[in-house]
């Protein structure tokens, strides 16, 4: 592995006052992202350059100076074919920039923040956990916003729809009609369709924006959990139906992110769907379909997730009984909870003890 590595203060005035996102930023306005990762070895504002001693691997890191933010662009280049953006970060003002048209084909994984896509007179509102799946013809430009002040955390990984159709997708007829456009490289618009994030790649995104590795392990970590990301899209893409996702406007999206915030915390005993919708303000039906629309699982199975997995920190981590692991997560009988975490994690809680003593 190879590393650079520039003091946070050791930046062109280019970076200061200046306008528009990475692309802007890195290789200068109009230019692809084809550009701005091939700019990245020579721009003065990367801190530091990665590179995987034997796999075809590169990463740069870009952090927001204080006087236009705080946080971060993560880039990583996967064998030559597949870009990856990892942004964790939030501006001071708001940030406008034209994205010409490359010809790939985009994933984008929202887990928050609040984005907007131009195309033509139509604007695509990025505002909540979701999967984007984006294709833009080469010399079709539009432009990109983001809000201020928003936390932004997303992913968006990017390849050649040749590549994707050869690597990912089943061949000719027996492709879901969803996948065919974008494994085309031809069209003269903008292909586009939003649906909710999956729990399993809201999952996925967000161990990835939180990786704990660095050096060569962080770069493997990205690509596997890159293709993973990818995997679940092609899955998501084929269970489409071709009906439109259901649009929440803000009130209903802080509403249904407390409802998660609630179910995150509360254990013994779970809120009933009663209780979690007085909690909010909202009515039972609204809240049972918005979780679902925009949290890619119902109530009951986020619930009964989380209450698990506080079940399984309890005993591998501070040594409770099962006993007191069950009754923390709301089951008065050791025997209910055994036979519900059996179900859930394919192993008893005694294997998780007995793992923990030796």
């Amino acid at each position: 592995m190879s590393s650079v590595t520039r003091k946070p203060g050791d930046r062109s005035d280019g970076w200061a006052g200046s306008q528009g996102l990475f692309r802007a930023i890195l290789a200068g306005p109009g230019h692809t992202l084809a550009d701005a990762f091939a700019s990245l070895e020579r721009a003065p504002h990367v801190e530091h350059i990665l590179r995987h001693p034997t796999r075809d691997l590169f990463s740069a890191r870009v952090s927001l100076p204080p006087e236009e933010g705080e946080g971060y662009w993560e880039f990583t280049r996967i064998h030559g074919e597949i870009y990856v953006v990892v942004a964790n970060f939030t501006y001071k003002d708001p940030r406008v920039e034209l994205v010409p048209g490359d010809g790939l084909v985009q994933f984008n994984f929202k887990i928050s923040g609040d984005m907007a896509l131009a195309v033509s007179r139509t604007e695509v509102r990025w505002n909540r956990p979701s999967l984007l799946v984006w294709a833009q013809p080469k010399g079709l430009d539009i432009s990109e916003w983001i809000a201020p002040r928003a936390r932004e955390q997303f992913i968006i990984v990017s390849m050649r729809p040749e590549f994707l159709a050869q690597t990912f997708l089943p061949s000719g007829a027996e492709m879901p009609g969803p996948l065919k456009g974008f494994a085309s490289a031809s069209g003269e618009k903008v292909n586009y369709c939003q649906h909710p994030l999956s729990a399993q790649a809201f999952e996925a995104a967000t161990r990835l924006i939180n990786s704990p590795h660095a050096g060569p392990l962080g770069l493997v970590y990205t690509e596997a959990l890159t293709l993973e990301l990818i995997c679940h899209a092609v899955a998501t893409l084929s269970s489409l139906t071709g009906a439109p996702a259901e649009e929440y406007n803000d009130r209903e999206l802080r509403c249904l992110h407390s409802a998660r915030a609630i179910l995150m915390r509360q254990f013994a005993p779970a809120p009933t769907i009663g209780d979690l919708a007085r909690s909010v303000g909202m009515s039972k039906s609204t809240l049972t379909k918005g979780f679902k629309a925009v949290f890619g699982e119902t109530i009951f199975d986020f619930s009964l997730r989380c209450r698990m997995r506080h079940a399984l920190m309890l005993m591998r981590d501070h040594a409770r009984s099962v006993e007191q692991a069950g009754e923390a997560i709301g089951y008065a009988h050791p025997t209910s909870f055994t036979t519900a975490f059996r179900r859930h994690f394919g192993m008893r809680p005694i294997d998780v003890r007995r793992a923990k003593s030796r």
